[in-house]
């Protein structure tokens, strides 16, 4: 078994112990044909349960299975790290209830979390388009899309995040949180000319904080997200966007001004 390889298995000839998360999932979701697709942030160990996932995502496991006959994708996380006490902030409940309530505009998704099987799993349909990274490696092509488009999908998934959570948790009158993100990482956003851009990658990151902090991680995520565009310098549709500083202190004051006057209204 190679984990650096993306391997296809019948589960009853899978070589996993019985009580293997890995195998009870399984056999629950009626998976027989599959493919493991390893992401930077794996963390699986086909005959034990004591290894730590590399993020500290409070879990002792994680795997992105896929299922090929179906064409869905599942994230598990598994050997989770719960609250001793119920009144403690349980994160995996708190992101269960949203993931299952949440409206998202190109594909289905489903959560399941049980602390008796001690995983949280999230579940869903294939979004539409192709991987905004895969775009980013051609150097020698312009992009399908404009920079200014892809800003302003950034700060819409900001804003439909915190809407949701509000429409899903009326009574909670700060900002949903989904953490400072790496916006052109792989695996993280999709673009389909029909269907524009879509977030695929979403952890279990959720959280509510005030006016301030949402703020201050809106900022980092902005400037991390135009340093991380000069590494794409070659590209037409890049090289203007970020070869004048003025231009992008321009955007970030953009991108704050969305905030105050969109997410804050």
């Amino acid at each position: 078994f190679d984990l650096d390889k993306q391997v296809i298995f019948n589960y009853k000839e899978t070589d996993l112990p019985e009580g293997h998360f890995l195998h009870k999932f399984l056999v629950e979701f009626q998976i027989e044909k599959f493919e493991i697709i390893k992401t930077e942030s794996s963390a699986l160990n086909m005959s034990s349960a004591e290894i730590n996932t590399k993020q500290r995502e409070g879990a002792k496991q994680k795997v992105v299975i896929h299922d090929l006959i179906k064409d869905e994708f599942y994230k598990i996380y598994w050997g989770l790290y719960l609250p001793e006490d119920d009144r403690l902030w349980d994160k995996w409940k708190y992101n269960d209830k949203f993931y299952n309530n949440a409206y998202f505009p190109n594909n289905v998704i489903n959560s399941f979390y049980s602390r008796e099987k001690n995983w949280w799993i999230l579940k869903s349909t294939r979004v539409p388009g192709e991987d905004i990274y895969n775009f980013l490696l051609h150097r020698d092509k312009e992009l399908p899309f404009t920079m200014d488009a892809f800003l302003d999908s950034m700060l819409y998934t900001l804003k439909w995040y915190n809407d949701e959570g509000k429409r899903i948790f009326p009574k909670d009158n700060r900002y949903l949180s989904i953490g400072e993100l790496d916006w052109i990482a792989k695996n993280n956003m999709f673009y389909s000319p029909e269907k524009g851009f879509t977030k695929v990658d979403h952890e279990p990151t959720l959280n509510w904080i005030d006016r301030q902090q949402y703020m201050t991680q809106a900022i980092r995520s902005f400037i991390k997200l135009f340093a991380d565009l000069m590494m794409y310098g070659g590209i037409p549709n890049i090289v203007e966007y970020v070869s004048e500083g003025k231009n992008i202190i321009k955007r970030i004051e953009y991108c704050i001004d969305y905030v105050e006057t969109e997410i804050f209204k």
